[in-house]
């Protein structure tokens, strides 16, 4: 291999990893149609520890999960065993702000 085509080649090496890096995540926050951000408000994505739903909804942790209306307010763990149903409620809806009704303040 002569030396043109191997400076070549670490030339588009270079590119490549220089795109890599400089490329925002693919998951970066908010997440989901309604642009929730969850607990990790603030926090790029590879800075957050929680997994979110595809709809940006239930962000997962540990088994555990916290789950938010589409107007970013907290709404239940999923560890209450009237949050799954209600959630199913949260999500047939039109963005409402359940969570705050819940927790208001």
């Amino acid at each position: 291999m002569n030396r043109q085509v191997l400076a070549s080649i670490v030339a588009a090496l270079g590119i490549v990893a220089g795109g890599v890096l400089l490329a925002p995540g693919a998951a970066a926050y908010p997440v989901g149609p309604w642009g929730v951000e969850g607990p990790c408000a603030g926090k790029a994505a590879q800075e957050c520890p929680m997994s979110p739903s595809e709809d940006g909804l239930t962000w997962g942790w540990h088994g555990d999960a916290w789950n938010y209306d589409k107007t970013g307010a907290f709404v239940c763990m999923s560890s209450a065993f009237w949050c799954p149903p209600l959630m199913g409620v949260v999500r047939a809806l039109p963005p409402t702000p359940v969570g705050s009704w819940i927790h208001p303040g």
